[in-house]
This record gives structure tokens, C-alpha cells and sequence, in this order.
């Protein structure tokens, strides 16, 4: 959508273009597998911090979901944009999601 209203106007005197939100239909999926690959570096964390100590890792006692702030997502955007790279910009948009799972195990 950005990309039409780009080539669509006349972008003569414009140096600068802010987004102020960038959506993706698929976004709760990426949310959900984030999740999942936090919990799984978690437990896998746990499990070499575990072994150092010559131990095994036991069940999962607790698992704490983080509140999400807006650090968790950060809009990565261009937006010093002079007219000239009008076309480049659609490579310039990115979403990062950042996830963090607290676990708890038991030690054996």
C-alpha cells in the first residue's frame, strides 16, 4: 500500500517520510512461534547451565510470559527518504519482534 501512495505522488520537496505503523496480517503467528523459540532457549539454557553443574534438568515448575511493551517490537524504518530513492524504499521495512519467556525448572 505504501508503495502505490510512493509512486502515486508527487514526491518534488519531500525529504523526509515518517510510517507511523506497520501492520502484518500473519503478525500473531510470528508472536506465537517467537514465543515458542524463547521457551525452547530457555529450557535449553537451563539444561547446559544444568549439566555444568552435573546435574540433569527436570520438569518445568513455572513458565512466566512477560509482559509485552512496545520495546518488545521495534519498526525499523527509513524515513529520511529523498525523492530519488522512492522506489528502493519498500526494502527498507522491517518489523523485529523481540520475545522473552521466564522458565523454571527442577533440578535432578
Amino acid at each position: 500500500m505504501i508503495n502505490k501512495i510512493v509512486q502515486n505522488i508527487d514526491t518534488k520537496g519531500i525529504n523526509n517520510m515518517y510510517i507511523g505503523e506497520l501492520k502484518n496480517k500473519e503478525m500473531q503467528t510470528y508472536r506465537k512461534r517467537g514465543k515458542i523459540k524463547a521457551l525452547r532457549a530457555a529450557k535449553e539454557k537451563a539444561a547446559y547451565l544444568t549439566e555444568s553443574l552435573g546435574k540433569q534438568l527436570g520438569d518445568v515448575i513455572r513458565i512466566v510470559e512477560p509482559r509485552e511493551s512496545i520495546n518488545d517490537y521495534t519498526l525499523s524504518v527509513q524515513s529520511n527518504m529523498i525523492s530519488s530513492q522512492a522506489q528502493s524504499f519498500g526494502s527498507f521495512r522491517t518489523i523485529k519482534l523481540r520475545h522473552s519467556m521466564i522458565a523454571r525448572f527442577g533440578i535432578k
